[in-house]
């Protein structure tokens, strides 16, 4: 019977751009916590073929800038902290392709939201998706403000569904509450026309109340387990009757951390998050972890 890569170390993407650097920030607040190593990764550009010089003087630049990039990181990610290991390294490749190739012993990969660099497609409308669901470990695509580029007080906010789907990312969320001793919050979501097939004048005669109550009862059951599993961890399950996405970003704006779940390693990316998913990679105001099922 195969066995389970063991996993370890917290994989940053750098690319230069800011949100790369409040990225490998955040990553090394989180890897003090968890007492993990920080691996800070930059991906070469191809040298192109035609610069005036030959390819190995440019490849040479490349790697030179590289290092001074990756410097440049890892004193912004420690910030004089002397507690957290890093190491960095420039790899050659497809960016995506690399990072998820490093996911397959990772306990976590990290990337920022950019605008510029090598790396750019990469964190931009559904490339994202495609790296997170292509990736072997749980992956956080940082978002947020300047003043929470570290693990704080603030609570973890999990989307809960019921399907498989979101097993694992309530696993991961407690997994995260347990180690940074902060409240989990449970939310599921639902709305009249998420509940019946057809949504006409016979949703005036559904009685919604005792639907809450069932929908609650069925929200305390999917996070039964894992509160024993966690019994330091505070749970709070909410319910909103609104949309999902809706009711996430809202959350997002008091939490530090919102989770999410992907279907794996679709060539979809359009299927991957679904829109729930897809609209908190671009409009949370923290932090999202994305966890394959």
């Amino acid at each position: 019977m195969a066995t389970a890569p063991i996993r370890h170390g917290i994989v940053v993407g750098v690319d230069g751009s800011d949100g790369s650097f409040s990225a490998a920030h955040w990553a090394a607040s989180a890897a003090r916590i968890f007492g993990e190593p920080l691996h800070l990764v930059n991906v070469l550009p191809e040298a192109p073929s035609a610069t005036g010089r030959s390819r190995e003087e440019f490849a040479k630049l490349l790697q030179a800038d590289s290092e001074r990039l990756l410097e440049r990181a890892r004193r912004a990610a420690l910030d004089g902290r002397t507690d957290v290991e890093v190491d960095c390294s420039s790899r050659s490749g497809p960016p995506a392709k690399t990072l998820v190739e490093l996911s397959n012993t990772a306990r976590l990969l990290v990337v920022g939201r950019t605008t510029t660099g090598e790396l750019r497609s990469m964190f931009a409308g559904s490339d994202v998706v495609r790296v997170a669901n292509q990736a072997r470990c749980p992956v956080v695509a940082w978002r947020g403000e300047g003043d929470h580029e570290e693990v704080d007080t603030r609570p973890v906010v999990v989307g809960v569904d019921g399907s498989a789907l979101s097993t694992a990312a309530i696993e991961h969320a407690f997994e995260f509450a347990s180690f940074l001793g902060v409240p989990l919050i449970a939310v599921h979501a639902w709305t009249e026309q998420s509940t019946l097939r057809g949504y006409d004048e016979s949703a005036r005669f559904v009685d919604w109340s005792t639907y809450a109550q069932q929908k609650a009862a069925d929200l305390a059951e999917s996070l039964g387990g894992w509160r024993e599993r966690y019994p330091d961890v505070e749970v709070r399950p909410e319910l909103e009757r609104r949309g999902a996405m809706v009711a996430l970003i809202e959350r997002s704006v008091d939490a530090q951390l919102v989770a999410v779940g992907s279907h794996g390693r679709s060539t979809i990316a359009s299927a991957l998050l679904g829109s729930t998913g897809q609209g908190l990679l671009h409009h949370s105001r923290c932090p999202v972890l994305i966890c394959r099922e």
